[in-house]
């Protein structure tokens, strides 16, 4: 697709009306009008900015521009600013253009199907080099490029616009930090108070069994043997009333009392009377018989003590195993007194729970030497000691810049205020994102990578034969090459195999740099999508000798596309393929 003219009413710095014959090729228009460029665009991408710069305050403007259709028929799109755009086609019968379509989305679809357009931020971003786009131009107040660009009025309140706002930011961006440092300190106390916490609550589990080691161990066993101890403590209590029962059983009866006797009685009365006969009557004889009696007292006396002694006998067996029953009560309760005791502490109901108690107080106690290491460490924490100290302060700061962020209201991002105030100072087009100087090498390759549906690696692979050479060629082979780092960032490198970052380079190498690479990637999105290259004076600030490099480099790409360079001085003779004044 070729433009074949530009037409033009009513436009700043351009004249009250005329006519630009296009031809396909290189074609130079020698022109001091900054609005040159965008008569060109207008008509086919409508821009925020193109009343700004294409009316003269004398009627109304018109731009336009020809091209030849699918079919070979010529076409226009005249667009009047604020009012319609009209396709037109000629009419080969009349010999007039008439209207086809004001359509705008007709119109765009005409440029993107018939003509193969790109969309508007596109065409404008790659195949438009502004008249500010060189690196060391980036950045400058348009007057160092063109004085018409600047709206003075605008630009003042942009600025101070942006000058709120980076105060509104700053106080943003100080309310975060002091959010962000009472969240810190905040989160600080609460996991000192958690572990504190949790630390109380296992020294309340340890409560439960407050005893030595050596008291465990002892513990442990008698709760280990409780059962048995109670099963020998009944046994020897059912032996001791076995015993006693039966000894109760086996007790004699008490004997009669012994002078109740009558062998008794009896035998010590006969036996006193046969001694007193024998006495009286001198006969020995008679006091021998006396002893029969005698021995028969004796016999009852000695039954009297055999029986009597059986029955002590009994009553002490009966006594002592009474006694022995009491011992083995005192010795078991003695012996089960710590158990009672420790049970009664640990609030249990048996031995058998306090033995899973004790076997649980190992866990309890590894986690209470774990809980008091880690609120240890927490206390060492070196912003604990600010906690109370900068809490209060930072609240108080806290609720003074939530008053003044209310204050102030809403306030557009800076990347939007900057932008407006690029376009206002004509730094660039209204449809440009504003980038880091670092990163628009990348953004040119990423754009160009899209309008060839290939990746950026395989963009680079391709284009690093034509960059060198472009390289070569205009940096006198001081930068022979350039790829991307791992950021996607621009690397140049030298002859002598150094190499660098793009923008570590000198503003004049960096411009130069910057135009190989842009006229690469021009070359190669050249030879596949075939529209105009509209370049906006955009190398006045190049040496001579550069400058004529250059011609000769857009002639060489114009073989493959129309390009399009308004510049104030002609170009070397026999470069263009036409050259136009305006």
């Amino acid at each position: 697709m070729q433009l074949t003219e530009l037409l033009f009413q009513k436009v700043k710095d351009l004249g009250a009306q005329g006519q630009l014959a296009l031809r396909p090729g290189y074609v130079a228009i020698v022109s001091k009008a900054a609005a040159l460029r965008a008569a060109l665009v207008a008509p086919l991408f409508p821009g925020p900015d193109d009343q700004r710069l294409l009316v003269d305050g004398g009627g109304p403007t018109r731009v336009g521009v020809g091209m030849l259709g699918a079919d070979g028929t010529p076409v226009r799109i005249l667009r009047e600013l604020g009012a319609s755009r009209f396709l037109q086609k000629l009419d080969a019968a009349t010999g007039r253009f008439v209207n086809v379509t004001e359509d705008a989305l007709e119109i765009d679809s005409f440029l993107r199907v018939e003509c193969g357009f790109p969309a508007a931020d596109a065409y404008t971003g790659f195949f438009v080099i502004e008249v500010n786009e060189l690196p060391s131009l980036r950045g400058k107040a348009a007057a160092a490029a063109n004085e018409a660009y600047v709206d003075q009025g605008r630009v003042k309140a942009l600025r101070d616009e942006l000058e709120l706002t980076k105060k509104f930011e700053g106080t943003q961006d100080r309310l975060f930090k002091v959010q962000q440092r009472l969240l810190e300190l905040g989160q600080v106390h609460e996991k000192v108070k958690e572990g504190e916490d949790e630390l109380a609550g296992i020294e309340t589990e340890l409560a439960r069994s407050p005893w030595t080691p050596e008291q465990l161990t002892d513990l442990l066993a008698r709760a280990a043997r409780a059962k048995d101890d109670l099963r020998k403590r009944d046994e020897a209590l059912a032996d001791i009333v076995t015993r006693r029962q039966r000894a109760l059983h086996d007790v004699p009866p008490p004997p009669d009392p012994l002078l109740k006797d009558p062998w008794f009685g009896g035998g010590l009365a006969s036996g006193v009377l046969l001694d007193a006969i024998a006495f009286f009557l001198r006969r020995p004889s008679i006091a021998l018989l006396g002893l029969l009696p005698f021995a028969a007292a004796l016999v009852a006396a000695l039954r009297f003590i055999g029986a009597d002694e059986a029955d002590k006998e009994a009553a002490s067996t009966i006594k002592e195993l009474k006694e022995r029953e009491e011992s083995v009560r005192r010795t078991y309760e003695a012996e089960q007194a710590p158990l009672k005791a420790a049970l009664k502490a640990a609030d249990a109901d048996s031995p058998a729970e306090l033995l899973e108690l004790f076997r649980a107080r190992e866990a309890v106690v590894a986690r209470h030497t774990a809980a008091k290491a880690r609120v240890d460490k927490l206390r060492e924490e070196p912003d604990l000691p600010r906690v109370q100290i900068e809490t209060p302060v930072l609240e108080s700061e806290r609720a003074r810049l939530e008053d003044s962020v209310l204050t102030m209201g809403f306030s557009r991002p800076i990347a939007e205020i900057e932008l407006d105030l690029r376009h206002a100072l004509g730094l660039s087009d209204s449809r440009r994102v504003v980038l880091p100087d670092a990163e628009v090498p990348k953004h040119l390759v990423e754009r160009a990578a899209e309008l060839l549906n290939l990746s950026s690696e395989e963009l680079w692979e391709q284009l690093a034969p034509r960059l060198s050479a472009y390289l070569g060629a205009l940096t006198d082979k001081r930068v022979v090459s350039g790829k991307p780092d791992a950021g996607g960032l621009l690397v140049v490198a030298a002859a002598d195999g150094r190499s660098g970052p793009f923008m570590s380079l000198p503003l004049p190498l960096r411009d130069l740099v910057y135009v190989a690479l842009r006229l690469a990637l021009l070359e190669k999105v050249a030879a596949y999508k075939r529209v105009p290259i509209v370049i906006d004076d955009g190398f006045a600030t190049l040496e001579a000798p550069k400058r004529a490099l250059l011609a000769k480099m857009l002639k060489g790409i114009s073989s493959q596309t129309q390009v399009i360079h308004r510049s104030i001085e002609p170009p070397p003779a026999g470069t263009a393929d036409v050259v136009l004044q305006a």
